[in-house]
């Protein structure tokens, strides 16, 4: 009895945590970001497919979450990180690909290109863009393209969260039916399995 109170105190002692640490990530993210998030870029980039199955706004919000994470853990190991950067820079990060097929011609030249359109429209949205969230910005696509290293803790930060995103974005989809947004390629998705699933029920 006493090993199955203690394993459920334990249990909900770690539930606390985790509860905790994603309400502190909400805040770091509301907090040092809002410019951003109040920004009319950032409700336009939920309506744009990114990485097949997500939006880029939604991508934009798992690298900032998963950014402010590893700033946590870094701080226990008493390693000094820049949050409001890092939180900046991720939320600014992708703003650039925003009417990509307009704008590019190719993958190869976004990949290239949307790094500078995202600090150019960074700069916009925040004046006083720190040189840290313009590097963050300007090189999260390394090592990706023609993209140099960064020259920061934050920007290695950023950069990783960016493609641990980007994978999961891909492998495992996303969330999107929760957000209210129309995403054709999901639609579409779902429309060439439909079919699938019926043919081979016949």
């Amino acid at each position: 009895m006493r090993n199955l109170y203690y394993e459920s105190t334990i249990h909900k002692q770690i539930r606390d945590k985790r509860t905790n640490r994603k309400e502190r990530i909400a805040q770091d993210i509301g907090r040092y970001g809002n410019a951003v998030l109040e920004s009319d870029e950032l409700k336009a980039a939920y309506e744009q497919t990114h990485h097949l199955w997500s939006t880029v706004g939604e991508h934009t919000l798992r690298v900032a979450a998963t950014s402010v994470m590893i700033c946590y853990a870094l701080r226990k190991l008493n390693i000094k990180v820049n949050v409001p950067a890092v939180v900046i820079g991720s939320l600014c990060h992708d703003l650039g690909i925003l009417g990509r097929d307009q704008k590019f011609s190719s993958k190869k030249e976004c990949t290239n290109e949307h790094p500078v359109d995202s600090v150019k429209i960074a700069k916009e949205l925040i004046p006083e863009l720190s040189d840290t969230s313009a590097d963050i910005i300007e090189r999260h696509m390394w090592p990706m393209g023609e993209s140099k290293a960064p020259n920061t803790l934050e920007g290695v930060i950023v950069s990783a969260a960016d493609k641990y995103s980007a994978v999961k974005d891909l492998v495992k989809g996303s969330d999107i039916n929760n957000t209210g947004v129309r995403n054709t390629v999901l639609e579409k998705k779902k429309e060439i399995l439909d079919t699938i699933d019926g043919r081979n029920r016949k």
